[in-house]
């Protein structure tokens, strides 16, 4: 019986206890969660603590595992369940921004050129999108309202009671900055043009326009903040930035300038740059986005309806994760180190905070319950009655194939978290597609999509692996890792302490 993780291609399975993020966390969090709660006086929300102990077990075997096993030579490979929260595990922020990017590419976006736009909000409205989704909700549906007028202004589209004008847009909300600051602000990704449809059930046909002029920004940006302001005035107690609680004070830590400096001797990984950021995340010139009284909007980011790759690297970039465990470092004095994204001046590289700080500005990032980060508008929106001859839906090479040496196969898994749809082989030869309507890609497509990685490749033969179980009884999880030498002990915080001894 085998237990590694490797397997052809490169693939290695990932030990979350082995990073500083997972260590830091495991070290800190029961003397942050009592921190907090003494000096607030009220406990911090359950859903925020939760986010904390599931990031702990997710993907370490001795909470569970699925067990794939090769059919040529019985090598086994083990995959541990995974939390599938979105706030602070890095790993499941990273399959969830490939798969959105990756669904959105193959299901929803047409063949049509596609801009980013992004709007920032002023400073003191920041933690009321945080914590109130109305006043969220509000601002993105605004926003969206806005921009396809001007849409409708620039296509130069006659419109009439026969004729309709429509536009598309899918917005990704951004809880935090890559100083891991509160910085709650909207990505819009709108296919740039219109659809026209003549009558009721003839098909549109969409009609490209032109870039904004600096002007015209400056214009929408102004109705947006003018609107913004009178909607939240009109709405009074119903908007507000909820009660003085625990994760009331962590916002508020979350959004102080702190303090930065320069840390020496970072690795490799902690020095390279992001090339999505790097390409998409720059601010451009004033020249090239308008503000207005703190509210900011810029849509300088256009990719042509050809440029398939560009465009999944733009969404990978718009639904990023803004916790990455590869920025944060823990210092000689017990401080902790996070990489900025750009450095800033006098040869700042990084934020140094507290212990406490630190877990408070990752708390204050955690998004609510049925919270939505991806929203649809126009078209995209599951009630438009254009959608279904606009977007592409499943496409014709769906995410499962029939006539595999190995069949599609989904796992049933734990509430507390766990791998789902698992197994896919790559198709044979003369393989006859099949339309699927999963509504996650499996393991091992994505990983073979983003990484080139062939996960279920036997290391030892060129067999196919197949998962067989689900292992989630503890007696059972012990005798196995114990047998194959593998650690069985399950992840355990460290006690509450003074909130000042980092020892």
């Amino acid at each position: 019986m085998g237990s590694s993780g490797q397997s052809r291609g490169g693939f290695a399975r990932h030990d979350p206890t082995q990073t500083t993020l997972h260590a830091l966390v495991a070290k800190h969090l029961d003397t942050f969660v009592r921190f907090a709660g003494e000096r607030s006086g009220k406990a911090l929300p359950r859903y925020v603590v939760e986010e904390f102990r599931a990031y702990l077990r997710c993907g370490v075997l001795a909470h569970g595992f699925a067990r794939a096993r090769c059919v040529g030579c019985g090598h086994d490979m083990f995959v541990a369940f995974s939390c599938k929260l979105r706030g602070v595990c890095p790993s499941c922020g990273g399959r969830r921004m490939s798969e959105t990017a990756a669904k959105l590419v193959d299901r929803v976006l047409p063949a049509v050129p596609v801009r980013q736009w992004v709007l920032s909000v002023p400073f003191e409205l920041r933690v009321m999108l945080a914590a109130d989704p109305a006043s969220l909700t509000l601002t993105s549906r605004v926003l969206f309202e806005e921009l396809r007028r001007w849409y409708r202004d620039v296509s130069g589209v006659a419109r009439s009671d026969e004729a309709r004008v429509e536009v598309g847009a899918i917005t990704f909300v951004h809880r935090g900055g890559g100083s891991l600051n509160l910085n709650v602000h909207l990505h819009v990704v709108v296919a740039d043009g219109v659809w026209r449809c003549v009558t009721d059930g003839a098909t549109p046909t969409f009609v490209a326009t032109r870039a904004p002029t600096k002007t015209e920004l400056v214009a929408v940006i102004r109705r947006v903040a003018l609107r913004v302001a009178k909607g939240i005035e009109r709405a009074g107690d119903a908007l507000g930035e909820g009660e003085d609680d625990a994760l009331a004070a962590c916002r508020r830590a979350a959004l102080r300038q702190g303090v930065y400096g320069e840390v020496r001797d970072a690795d490799t990984s902690e020095a390279r740059a992001d090339i999505d950021e790097t390409r998409f995340g720059q601010r451009p010139p004033k020249a090239q986005a308008g503000e207005v009284e703190g509210f900011n909007l810029h849509a300088s980011v256009v990719l042509g309806a050809g440029d398939i790759g560009g465009r999944e690297r733009l969404l990978r970039y718009v639904a990023r994760p803004i916790v990455v465990g590869d920025r944060v470092r823990e210092l000689a004095d017990g401080r902790i180190a996070w990489r900025l994204k750009l450095p800033g001046g006098r040869g700042q590289t990084h934020r140094i905070m507290e212990p406490m700080e630190f877990m408070a500005r990752v708390a204050a990032l955690v998004p609510p319950p049925r919270h939505p980060l991806v929203r649809y508008h126009g078209v995209f929106a599951p009630n438009s009655p254009w959608r279904a001859v606009i977007v592409p839906g499943v496409p014709r090479a769906a995410w499962g194939c029939e006539g595999n040496s190995v069949r599609s196969a989904a796992i049933t898994t734990p509430k507390n978290g766990a791998l789902a749809d698992v197994v896919l082989a790559e198709p044979r030869e003369g393989a006859r597609p099949a339309r699927s309507t999963a509504a996650r890609i499996d393991w091992a497509t994505l990983m073979h999509r983003v990484w080139g990685w062939d996960v279920l490749a036997c290391p030892r033969c060129e067999g196919r692996m197949k998962f067989v179980a689900v292992i989630k009884d503890r007696e059972v999880i012990v005798r196995i890792l114990t047998h194959v030498g593998l650690s069985a002990a399950q992840v355990s915080t460290a006690p509450a302490r003074r909130w000042d001894d980092t020892s």
